[in-house]
């Protein structure tokens, strides 16, 4: 019998992060140099974390995306090709690379440069039948980003959603949060989603981008008042069941809203429709049906980067989901993945095969399952 795979498509950026441990406020000071402790070169976006997340875990994958015809996306052609992936590359000619300078600073979530490049113009068209061949779940990041995909009323994302639905193969998402002054920012996700949701088996949003997608205006609000401050300090964790559970009733199967500090938070549908799903576990344990819960952080001695928690988290998650765990488990495993993610400057360095994570998360006795209803 034929492996089936997780295929993870979308984004995939060349993540630049200089090393920093003085004070905020030391740096960036107008006419000085600020000296770092080195440079780390790494792939990010929701190909570069969440799928060579699960590679690490032994979780067969395959990595989909697109680079430019330029040095950067050489180089990111010659890191994936490190890890004996299977991937499909596809090199878009007079085109850049994806790539971002991200500023850790210490005590402080990260600041990013971002070049939106190639791996940004994905269309229906490139989800082709080699992508979708022995697939048990295509994942996707980010279409927020995505201007094909975004343009008339995300068209075209609605029929790449529906090109992998006709295979009867399942379908997951992961958003992300565009500058609301770019043209990303302007778009409103709402009614895009009333559409997409329907189509979508696992929904996986932060909590910022939620507020985002399905309440635009209360987010741009929020944001004026807000300024440069964390958005995450005025949003509770009744604004994470509130997105959730929306987006549950406008048609996902499964929901995990990423909060981070206070956790993530999971629900998902009722029998009646899970028992349809194509996805393995959904159908056969009755324990994902119906479910509100929370789980918190792990707690982590030192933070060196909280870049890729997000999508760690989802790979945990889903290769939880995977391997035919139950919520619980599934929760635990993601928020064990981002607690080892934040531990390192990259992003998956830390991961280890699913059963050996899974021993480890288990000798620390669990972080809090809080069901809510």
């Amino acid at each position: 019998m034929v492996e089936k795979k997780i295929v993870v498509a979308g984004s995939l950026v060349l993540d630049i992060l200089p090393v920093i441990g003085q004070e905020p406020g030391d740096i960036l000071a107008e006419g000085k140099v600020t000296e770092c402790g080195g440079t780390m070169a790494y792939l990010g976006g929701e190909v570069g974390n969440t799928g060579l997340a699960l590679h690490k875990m032994h979780i067969p994958v395959r990595l989909v995306s697109k680079i430019g015809s330029d040095t950067i996306g050489k180089i990111v052609k010659s890191l994936l090709e490190n890890y004996n992936a299977e991937h499909i590359l596809k090199e878009q000619l007079n085109s850049v690379s994806s790539a971002s300078v991200a500023l850790a600073l210490p005590g402080r979530d990260k600041s990013t440069l971002h070049s939106r490049g190639a791996s940004q113009s994905f269309a229906s068209e490139d989800i082709t039948p080699e992508v979708l061949e022995h697939c048990f779940l295509l994942h996707f990041g980010y279409p927020p980003a995505m201007k094909y995909l975004y343009r008339e009323n995300g068209e075209e994302f609605l029929r790449l959603i529906a090109k992998v639905k006709e295979r009867n193969v399942p379908f997951s998402m992961d958003m992300s949060l565009p500058d609301l002054k770019a043209e990303p920012g302007k778009v409103d996700w709402r009614p895009i989603l009333e559409k997409a949701l329907p189509m979508t088996d696992i929904f996986l949003p932060s909590l910022e981008e939620a507020i985002f997608l399905l309440d635009r205006n209360r987010y741009c609000k929020l944001a004026a008042e807000n300024g440069n401050g964390d958005m995450m300090d005025l949003l509770s964790e009744s604004d994470a069941e509130a997105v959730g559970n929306a987006a549950l009733d406008m048609g996902a199967d499964v929901v995990l809203v990423k909060a981070g500090k206070r956790g993530m938070y999971l629900c998902t549908a009722g029998k009646g429709r899970l028992e349809t799903s194509g996805i393995p576990v959904f159908r056969e344990n009755a324990g994902w049906q119906n479910r509100r819960i929370w789980i918190r952080p792990y707690q982590v001695e030192k933070i060196l980067s909280t870049t890729g928690a997000g999508d760690t988290a989802v790979a945990g998650f889903l290769a939880s989901i995977y391997k035919g765990k139950g919520p619980e488990e599934a929760l635990e495993m993601a928020a064990y993945a981002a607690s080892i993610c934040i531990r390192s400057y990259d992003t998956v360095s830390g991961m280890d095969r699913f059963e050996k994570m899974e021993k480890d998360r288990k000798n620390l006795g669990g972080k809090g399952i809080l069901e809510e209803g």
